[in-house]
């Protein structure tokens, strides 16, 4: 019998072996989306919770089930987690300013305890360069742009720290579309500021899932080879704005 078990064992793949279920929050669309793709391609079996009005037809395509709720709802987000079993979850949604109930807390705070209760062992979040000892990172004009968000999002941190999960916490630059060049960085200096596209912050967050060195740190992620007006170190032209916008956000 053991002997079956381990030639059971040797056959599966590397990917198969490894595969995790995660649950992708933000996953319809920008850097969900492509952290979505990536999960798929590396063999995990990935989910992505939607509302019921959100267009899942690139989700559907790529054959990605998803979740129905919504983050605001708590006791729908807690019925989730006892609805299916996820070793990981990724929270990478935010708003815009145009958002009336912005989700950034709140959202994150529901799901944060459902994933406590529900076993999660590793939650990973997404939110952004000026959190604490960053703030002085960002120009002043952006300071008082993102004064909400940076509340909100600071608010989701500490929580996510008090909760008793394990963590990784990823404050990104400035957002934008455009190509993974491979060459972004964690640092966790913290007046350090730049450019990364969705892509390649997504490409960062998948490589760092199995790294127990990331583990219950925080960092902020830029690529510091792209600067405003290229995307992908090889001088090609995007439309990346010299200042953040609401776009930016999510």
């Amino acid at each position: 019998m053991l002997r079956k078990i381990v030639i059971l064992l040797l056959t599966l793949s590397p990917l198969t072996a490894l595969a995790k279920d995660i649950l992708v929050l933000g996953g319809t669309r920008n850097t969900g989306f492509e952290v979505v793709k990536l999960l798929k391609e590396q063999g995990h079996n990935v989910w992505s919770l939607a509302r019921e009005t959100s267009d899942t037809s690139r989700l559907d395509e790529l054959g990605v089930p998803t979740v129905t709720g919504d983050l605001l709802d708590a006791e729908r987000m807690a019925a989730i987690f006892h609805e299916h079993q996820f070793d990981t979850v990724i929270s990478t949604f935010g708003s815009s300013f145009k958002t009336k109930n912005k989700p950034d807390f709140i959202g994150n705070r529901n799901a944060i305890d459902g994933a406590a209760d529900g076993g999660v062992k590793h939650y990973v979040l997404i939110t952004m360069v000026g959190i604490d000892e960053t703030f002085d990172a960002l120009e002043p004009r952006f300071q008082k742009i993102f004064t909400e968000q940076i509340d909100m999002k600071g608010r989701a941190e500490k929580y996510l720290r008090a909760s008793g999960l394990n963590y990784t916490i990823y404050r990104p630059g400035g957002l934008y579309t455009g190509l993974a060049t491979g060459n972004a960085i964690l640092t966790q200096e913290p007046k350090t500021m730049g450019l990364i596209a969705r892509r390649e912050l997504a490409r960062k967050l998948v490589a760092g899932i199995d790294d127990p060195t990331l583990t219950n740190q925080t960092y902020t992620v830029i690529d510091p080879g792209v600067k405003p007006g290229e995307w992908d170190g090889k001088s090609q032209k995007a439309n990346i704005p010299e200042e953040l916008d609401e776009a930016e956000l999510d």
